[in-house]
């Protein structure tokens, strides 16, 4: 993997998130942080379109290894790109999530890029984000320099730095995938139809944070899901049709 190609650090941040995610045109979703995967909290944020997960970065992964999750590396549904250059791995983990959903609305530069890159190889996908002037441009308007999300680090510096990476997880055609742009291809969790994800994704987030010391407790997990306002919106708009639904059954003359 390259240097950071121009690339600044971004803040572990879903407010961050969003702002990058409508800047690059993408409309009608946004980043919540959750502190607890339990059905109850994932139920008050449903449809949830993927989530965003960092850890501290140990080198090759043996995490993803040992679930047994199998790497595809040829699969024409699943839009995975390989992370060529450091710090891009929040937005790269971001677009793994939009580029990979057929509810989103993507607004025409993500929609022309994606039509323009979908058939090239992972590594080549992963060249074109780095080189995208749009994308990168957003993403680095979000600039902050912060050592809790140092992705990868300077290789030639002598201090012992902390790594952090973010990954995606997120369902394509009724599979559970995980994302990782340090990985040589996607991995297939297995069958997960509709929300069913959210259920499974919780133990092999969960297993992963077990492999670390017990002390170890910088973990971030965030949820790309509906923009709130237009979620809370369809709510009031459904509950007023069923109010003048039951005020018309009962009559003019209901109360009186």
């Amino acid at each position: 993997m390259a240097d950071s190609g121009n690339w600044c650090l971004i803040e572990s941040d879903p407010g961050v998130f969003t702002g990058l995610i409508k800047g690059i045109g993408v409309s009608g979703v946004q980043v919540e942080e959750i502190y607890s995967i339990d059905k109850d909290t994932l139920e008050d944020l449903k449809p949830v379109h993927g989530l965003i997960f960092l850890f501290k970065w140990q080198g090759r992964d043996p995490a993803s290894a040992t679930n047994q999750a199998p790497i595809e590396y040829e699969n024409p549904d699943v839009f995975f790109a390989q992370q060529v250059i450091t710090n891009a791995c929040a937005t790269q983990a971001i677009l793994s999530i939009l580029l990979n959903s057929r509810s989103i609305e993507l607004g025409e530069e993500l929609t022309n890029f994606k039509a323009f890159v979908s058939d090239f190889p992972a590594e080549i996908k992963g060249h074109a984000i780095s080189n995208s002037d749009v994308i990168r441009a957003v993403h680095n308007s979000f600039a902050r320099s912060d050592p809790f999300i140092n992705e990868m680090g300077d290789p030639n510096s002598k201090e012992k730095e902390d790594l952090f990476h973010f990954i995606a997880y997120t369902p394509i055609n009724g599979c559970l995938y995980e994302l990782d742009g340090l990985q040589e291809g996607p991995r297939n969790h297995g069958p997960a139809e509709g929300d069913a994800w959210l259920e499974k994704v919780g133990p092999i987030i969960q297993e992963r944070m077990a492999r670390y010391e017990g002390g170890e407790i910088r973990f971030n997990l965030m949820a790309v899901v509906d923009d709130r306002i237009k979620v809370y919106q369809e709510k009031v708009a459904a509950y007023e049709v069923q109010l003048k639904a039951l005020q018309d059954k009962e009559g003019p003359d209901a109360g009186a």
